[in-house]
């Protein structure tokens, strides 16, 4: 391929979808800890004291349904390493677009005492989440997370391309100057190289996972794991309101599928009249909740069970993307070292924009537009880590819906404005040259 065209291409990337990158890059660093956050922010409603009795699953359901009358069972999550409590979620009968919600009860499943209530989308581990899954804007921000999915693997490949040659006569790791460009330059070109699978990886995976709807849909592909009823065997009421014995359940599991840890129950509510149980195996890489049971309500025999480990090709790729893009499948020595080239990602963005702005900036000054780096950069910083913060704040004391919407507004109120600054300096320089002629 044309190395001008490849320059162009890889500039292009970096100078337009560069910022959204490095937005992502600071986030998916954070969000990759969400679990170690939330339990250090509320150690009360996650962590209790090991015990040999155990409560029962069945009762505390039975204690917490009474108490929120206008809400309906979602599901259970079972304890697990990082969490030492069931919690159980409601969902409300009545939904608000303002003011969604999902609420969730933490209790101990020891002495079945209930420690504490909450909204989870007022929770700074959902915050963490929604910001870099989709950037807080709930229309169309999923999608666009997955756009800059593929602009990282264009820039990534692009990158590759226009460097490896280069590579080849300098030595790895050796910086030519003190020169700010020339410096950032070499910086730019060996953390790209070395973090090159990653990108790729990340790329790939953020890609599938942003426009998932669209690609199953224009490929006709279903879910794996996917189970439902043909047949209602309840009303939707009915369904919703019957008592289920959920310790039953959880023992059946383990009888059915000795190698699945359960992670959630999940009855229907849609007149089905079944319960899920998804879980992991220890040792897999797969999506969280990609093993599935699913047993009657009534009889509790089981109608459908799911162990990735015995699939074909195409399930188990469909299963990794999240896993893999998130490296939340062994342990925090991967979180950490994925924590770590997430930011070297970011800082590609970074350095790719101080290189651009220095190679611009002698043609700039004689036109009089320069502004000096330092000011720029701070600029950018504060506005980034501004916007966070406030977004955070808006989110841990409204909730979703409003922040949303307003996240919303000034996004796409701010590409607007920008097309319109665009098409008035085209419109401008047209007339001038009409004048000149």
């Amino acid at each position: 391929m044309n190395k001008n065209l490849l320059w162009k291409i890889h500039n292009w990337l970096g100078l337009y979808t560069g910022i959204v990158i490095l937005f992502l890059s600071i986030t998916g660093a954070a969000a990759l800890f969400r679990p170690e956050i939330d339990q250090l922010l509320n150690p009360n409603l996650r962590q209790v004291e090991p015990g040999s009795e155990k409560a029962s699953l069945t009762e505390a359901v039975a204690k917490v349904l009474p108490m929120h009358p206008n809400k309906y069972l979602f599901e259970v999550e079972m304890p697990k390493a990082y969490l030492d409590t069931w919690i159980i979620r409601l969902m409300p009968k009545e939904k608000s677009q303002l003011n969604p919600m999902i609420w969730e009860v933490f209790i101990n499943p020891h002495t079945g005492e209930i420690l504490g209530e909450r909204n989870y989308f007022k929770s700074f581990s959902y915050f963490l989440r929604n910001i870099h899954v989709r950037f807080y804007e709930a229309y169309f921000g999923r999608q666009i997370v997955g756009l800059a999915g593929i602009a990282l693997f264009l820039s990534t490949i692009t990158g590759l391309f226009i460097y490896g040659k280069f590579m080849k006569k300098q030595p790895f790791g050796k910086i030519r100057s003190n020169k700010l460009r020339i410096t950032q330059a070499d910086l730019h070109k060996f953390i790209g190289i070395s973090a090159l699978a990653f990108n790729m990886m990340i790329g790939i995976t953020g890609a599938w996972l942003g426009l998932q709807s669209y690609i199953m849909y224009g490929l006709d592909i279903s879910q794996p794991n996917n189970f439902s009823r043909n047949e209602k065997v309840f009303t939707e009421k009915e369904d919703m309101n019957y008592i289920l014995d959920f310790d039953a359940i959880y023992q059946k599991s383990q009888l059915e599928f000795p190698n699945m840890i359960p992670w959630f129950i999940r009855p229907t509510t849609n007149g089905e009249g079944i319960v899920q149980v998804l879980g992991n195996v220890p040792g897999q890489a797969y999506e969280r909740r990609s093993n599935k049971l699913v047993f009657d309500k009534q009889k509790q025999e089981l109608l459908f069970k799911y162990n990735i480990s015995d699939q074909n090709f195409g399930a188990k790729l469909y299963f990794v993307q999240e896993s893999f893009h998130f490296g939340d499948f062994a342990g925090i020595s991967l979180k950490i070292l994925y924590c770590l080239l997430a930011l070297s990602s970011g800082f590609l963005s970074l350095s790719g924009f101080i290189i651009y702005l220095e190679r611009t900036r002698k043609s700039k000054s004689r036109l009089g537009k320069t502004i000096p780096l330092k000011s720029k950069l701070s600029r950018w910083t504060i506005g980034i880590l501004g916007t966070i913060a406030g977004i955070a704040i808006m989110s841990i004391k409204l909730g979703l819906g409003i922040p949303s919407l307003l996240v919303a507004i000034a996004f796409y109120g701010f590409l607007i404005a920008i097309i319109i600054k665009k098409l008035l300096l085209k419109t401008k320089r047209s007339t001038f040259k009409n004048l000149e002629v």
